[in-house]
């Protein structure tokens, strides 16, 4: 995939968006919801590799009482997803410019309640397995930040990839459910919210996979289950 083309007067835009960008994320960690001006007991979402910010917008207006932050690396990629949540005066989504691997300094333990992994690059080339963001070594750094009872949400037009992340959950401790190879011919797809590459793909015909996985608790311990979740994420919340 090409690179998007620098966009024109980034810094400048990415000050007018301020209020919804942390140039340090890691001063947040541990107080987040304070940080973004959110109630302290509000459930926290996370999405990595936000693209221009469709999905998070959509998820923000959806969700007002959640605390939402979107991770997005590229520059140009995460003004556009800014700038839309400053038109859309969402006061509840906010943005890191980075990638997964900050995890650990951006959040603290027991942060976060979700994370939203949708069509990350699925490093189909030898020996890239485990740069995937399913790959078990992400799995047990998402791990380190998130509730007990925490879930990820995952998405992906490739094939491999899904029977690979499925394999790398199980692995790892995670409950597998809302299991579908074909999202937008299952009973959740009404609900559904797409993303910019996900309408693409299904313009093509290509089937999504999608799977909810909830980290399992350790030994010893009992957790609250989100048993709403995979029914109507717009309402159970």
């Amino acid at each position: 995939m090409a690179r998007m083309r620098k966009k024109k007067n980034l810094i400048s835009r990415t000050e007018a968006c301020s209020d919804h960008f942390f140039e340090d994320p890691s001063a947040n960690r541990g107080h987040w919801r304070e940080a973004c001006g959110m109630p302290e007991d509000c459930r926290m979402f996370v999405e990595i590799g936000c693209g221009k910010g469709l999905f998070a917008e959509n998820m923000a207006k959806n969700h007002p009482d959640v605390c939402y932050v979107a991770i997005e690396r590229e520059p140009s990629c995460c003004l556009l997803a800014m700038e839309k949540a400053k038109n859309a005066g969402l006061r509840n989504l906010f943005f890191i410019r980075g990638d997964a691997l900050g995890f650990p300094e951006y959040f603290g333990e027991n942060e976060v309640d979700r994370i939203y992994i949708n069509f990350c690059d699925p490093w189909t080339r030898q020996n890239k397995p485990k740069r995937r963001l399913t790959y078990r070594a992400f799995l047990d750094m998402y791990r380190q930040v998130m509730k007990e009872g925490g879930q990820i949400h995952f998405k992906t037009d490739n094939d491999p990839l899904f029977d690979f992340s499925l394999e790398e959950f199980e692995a790892s401790g995670w409950k597998t459910t809302c299991v579908t190879r074909d999202l937008h011919h299952s009973e959740w797809d009404k609900e559904n919210i797409r993303t910019e590459f996900e309408s693409k793909y299904a313009e093509q015909g290509i089937p999504i996979k999608r799977v909810v996985a909830e980290m399992l608790p350790k030994k010893g311990e009992s957790v609250h289950s989100d048993e709403n979740a995979c029914e109507n994420d717009a309402t159970h919340i």
